[in-house]
């Protein structure tokens, strides 16, 4: 199988969802992925939140993998950012940055991935369970 991925930069924009309310619902920003190391379907780099709605030029880690046509990877920021319900980029400085999760696959006929993100917000934890408040949307890459 052809690797898909590979060493370089790539062009991205992710999309905010539902969970940030009508104001920044749909709201796009973009991004570059630098990939730095690429073996046997493992990678890691850097991401710049580039331009965009609610970004500010952040450097943040990347580690991830690809198993044929599927894409997974963590974007961890070094701070932790909120937005709030005006689409106002706030610095919580009391807090560690926070992990972002995406998911997706590469479409052939396109050449680009595509998939899903979240943020875990907030945790809960009881003895009986664990209650997540999560943040969502989409994201699309191409080679750059």
């Amino acid at each position: 199988m052809e690797d898909l991925l590979y060493v370089g930069q790539w062009q991205g924009f992710f999309k905010y969802g539902k969970e940030y309310g009508t104001i920044v619902e749909g709201q796009e920003a973009e991004f570059r992925l630098f990939i730095e190391k690429y073996h046997y379907g493992e990678f890691c780099g850097r991401i710049i939140d580039w331009e965009g709605f609610g970004v500010d030029g952040e450097v943040s880690e990347v580690k991830g993998f690809v198993d044929g046509i599927i894409i997974n990877f963590v974007k961890q920021y070094s701070t932790r950012y909120i937005i709030d319900e005006f689409g106002n980029n706030i610095v919580d400085g009391s807090l560690t940055g926070h992990k972002v999760i995406y998911q997706g696959q590469f479409n052939k006929e396109k050449n680009y991935f595509s998939g899903d993100w979240e943020i875990v917000i907030d945790s809960t934890h009881t003895p009986e369970l664990t209650i997540q408040e999560v943040a969502t949307g989409t994201w699309i890459m191409y080679r750059h």
